[in-house]
């Protein structure tokens, strides 16, 4: 009689412990599929239009594109519709023309955060003249998964930014900007930005066999008004790739001129 007294308080109090807590419920559903961005153009293209939305292309808004801090790919995505995401998986394969087997590497596995929408392939330097192809796996918190489309990017060679040297000091009555070519490219887009990185002028320059420097002038008026002011510049070698109908290409290291007043 003692033993199921006993039993039957061990059981009272067990129910009152457990009165309190939420029933557990097993969430079976997978995160919907993430969707990446295809390159749409490059900064000082004409307007694209993406979603129904039309819009001009820049380094930030154009889906998957080089970066000019180094030899790598930064892969965009859109805002993924989940908010129980737990992390991110990207893949990475090479896709060059030719090569039937793509082996395809885990690049990394980042923390889900709500205001992040790309990710900086750049842990190593990625090869030149070589199609990468990238998809990421969304991870939710109860380990459901599911995968995003596939989109590629190739990258060529960085240019050889020769004149004017970075933080020279440059009249605005001559403002020429050369650079040294390197390795295969068919178009150059000479980009110049203001102090505050904001666009203002580009120059692009169809590569002919003649010679391997190049220079454009920034016509004389423009630079008045920015006299007194820092300048950077950039160059971009842009290639057309036929199986991804779109141009590849690279971002120079961008450089800095003090435009004098004098």
């Amino acid at each position: 009689m003692k033993n199921i007294t006993l039993l039957m308080l061990i059981c009272l109090i067990c129910l009152i412990a457990c009165s309190g807590k939420d029933k557990i419920t097993n969430d079976n559903n997978p995160p919907i599929p993430p969707i990446l961005i295809p390159h749409l153009g490059d900064l000082g293209d004409a307007a694209v239009t993406y979603n129904g939305l039309t819009f001009f292309p820049n380094d930030d808004n154009n889906g998957i594109d080089a970066f000019p801090d180094g030899d790598w790919i930064r892969v965009s995505w859109e805002h993924f519709l989940d908010s129980d995401l737990d992390y991110v998986k990207i893949y990475r394969f090479d896709d060059s023309p030719g090569d039937p087997v793509h082996l395809v590497s885990l690049v990394d596995s980042v923390r889900y955060d709500p205001t992040q929408d790309y990710y900086m392939d750049s842990k190593t330097p990625l090869q030149t003249n070589i199609r990468y192809s990238y998809y990421i796996e969304v991870v939710d918190k109860s380990g459901n998964t599911a995968l995003s489309d596939t989109v590629s990017y190739g990258l060529l060679s960085k240019q050889v930014l020769t004149n004017p040297g970075n933080n020279d000091i440059v009249s605005p009555s001559n403002v020429t900007f050369s650079w040294q070519k390197s390795g295969s490219v068919s178009k150059f887009r000479l980009l110049v930005f203001d102090e505050n990185h904001s666009y203002l002028w580009q120059k692009d320059v169809q590569v002919t066999n003649e010679g391997d420097f190049f220079e454009a002038v920034w016509p004389n008026n423009p630079p008045q008004q920015y006299t007194g002011q820092f300048i950077y510049w950039r160059v971009d070698a842009l290639e057309w790739d036929s199986e991804l109908n779109t141009f590849i290409g690279s971002e120079s290291n961008e450089r800095v001129l003090y435009l004098s007043s004098k």
